[in-house]
């Protein structure tokens, strides 16, 4: 896919520069019934009511700026290592949205996802990662600068475990809308690694520098633990997805998850299926 926008991105400019006005059929091969999978399971600090839910859609023809046409019709289960199964629910008021209130995560413990859809099955394993817990969630004044519009915004500190190699993922709701947008600058704050901070506590991280909000907002942050393998996915996608906005939109290179087919392994799904404890708290914009 990635050759193709190449090569018709370098036919138009050669059309300009040659000022030829004859008219060119570029034709693109449609592309397969690809499914998307995208969810984990989680354990949430301090709650014990709450949903598991995967989401299945279907990957677009190129240049297709819709969303993504959603699956209803698919067989969704999850099993631990001691032999549980729990089947999902297709939620009827959300296509493609699948849940379970009876899986409750616990760190340490291996789950795989398994969806049957178009006389296929698709499995993916995950260990569900501990999170290092929120010691304070507030707001900061951060005045503007080359990089960043000024206003108030969104600070966390927490204490990163000594002596573990830990990554992070962030999420960030306002008024129920995640504010997270994939691209290549936020691979460096939406997500992040221990490496240079073993141990220390972090004060003042921004989970979402970009985002300014207003007196009245109420911000949902959640503060996801993940393995190497989902930091990796993340990043990737990150750097790759640019502009297309959502996790489960299109990226302009097909970027492999951890999920395998086991009845066509040509026909790849595209992506992850995770396992994170998460700690999430909720703040009220006030004035400056």
């Amino acid at each position: 896919m990635k050759k193709i926008v190449i090569s018709t991105v370098a036919l138009y400019l050669y059309l300009m520069l040659t000022g030829c006005d004859k008219e060119v059929d570029v034709i693109l091969p449609s592309t397969p019934n690809r499914l998307i999978i995208e969810g984990r399971v989680e354990k949430i600090i301090g709650e014990s009511n709450y949903e598991q839910h995967i989401t299945l859609s279907l990957l677009n023809e190129f240049f297709d700026q819709s969303q993504t046409p959603r699956v209803s019709d698919a067989t969704v289960m999850v099993r631990d290592s001691r032999g549980n199964n729990y089947m999902y629910t297709q939620d009827t008021n959300t296509p493609g949205r699948y849940f379970n209130t009876e899986l409750k995560g616990e760190v340490g413990e291996t789950y795989t996802l398994s969806v049957v859809w178009d006389g296929q099955t698709f499995e993916a394993t995950e260990t569900l990662m501990a999170v290092a817990k929120l010691d304070t969630v507030y707001q900061k004044f951060e005045e503007e600068n080359a990089f960043e519009d000024g206003g108030i915004k969104l600070a966390i500190d927490f204490t990163d475990p000594v002596g573990d190699d830990n990554y992070y993922f962030w999420e960030v709701f306002s008024d129920g809308v995640n504010l997270m947008q994939p691209d290549p600058g936020n691979s460096g704050n939406v997500i992040a690694r221990d490496e240079f901070w073993d141990g220390q506590k972090i004060e003042g991280y921004f989970p979402n520098e970009e985002k300014v909000f207003e007196p009245g907002d109420e911000v949902l942050v959640r503060h996801i633990g993940v393995s190497e393998e989902t930091y990796d996915f993340l990043f990737l996608l990150f750097e790759q997805t640019g502009q297309t906005g959502q996790l489960i939109d299109v990226p302009p290179a097909l970027i492999k998850g951890n999920i395998r087919n086991l009845t066509d392994p040509e026909n790849i799904a595209m992506g992850y299926f995770g396992a994170s404890e998460v700690d999430e708290e909720i703040l009220v914009i006030t004035e400056r």
